[in-house]
């Protein structure tokens, strides 16, 4: 059972970021609602729970994507998918470094998993406790060393998250048991 989670995890990650065909489809075949600075996305497919809650961090001065932080509950037990793109050019062996309310958290799950084309992806899989920190916050930042050595930091608002968590917990456990 754990392998299934972790693969059909995974499998959802790649869907969330665009890299499978099947989330290229039309807009009308995505919802959306917004909590203040997240969104929940919902996309119907056979295989994989429908929503996730994203945030996209960007460059004020070049207003280039500078972050995407994706987090999915899988629906069953309190296992959650959080995937955090970053743009090429990192020194990925320098690891990350995540804060909230400018206090370190060991989220020490959360790893350099893999770099492609157009980024890097930080990806994990947690257990719902985790995320505490994230609810009870107000800002969070994502450090990371540029290839060059100089540090990378991008800012994460955590203002609506918890409302967003619970929308995309809520449908894709509903989603779960009627596909169980």
């Amino acid at each position: 059972m754990r392998t299934r989670t972790i693969r059909h995890l995974l499998t959802l990650f790649l869907l969330i970021m665009g890299s499978q065909p099947a989330f290229a489809q039309s807009a009308d075949d995505i919802t959306t609602t917004t909590y203040k600075d997240w969104v929940v996305r919902c996309i119907e497919r056979a295989d994989l729970p429908p929503c996730d809650a994203v945030q996209t961090a960007f460059d004020t001065n070049t207003q280039q994507r500078v972050m995407l932080t994706s987090i999915a509950h899988f629906g069953a037990k309190d296992e959650i998918g959080v995937q955090i793109w970053v743009p090429t050019g990192l020194l990925v062996s320098g690891g990350i470094l995540f804060e909230i309310d400018q206090q370190d958290q060991a989220l020490t799950a959360l790893k350099f998993t893999r770099c492609e084309q157009d980024g890097c992806f930080i990806e994990a899989i947690v257990q719902e406790a985790a995320l505490n920190p994230l609810k009870k916050g107000s800002q969070a930042a994502i450090a990371v060393l540029a290839s060059n050595g100089q540090p990378r930091v991008v800012g994460l608002s955590l203002s609506g998250f918890t409302k967003a968590y619970n929308e995309v917990k809520s449908k894709n456990e509903a989603w779960f048991k009627n596909n169980s």
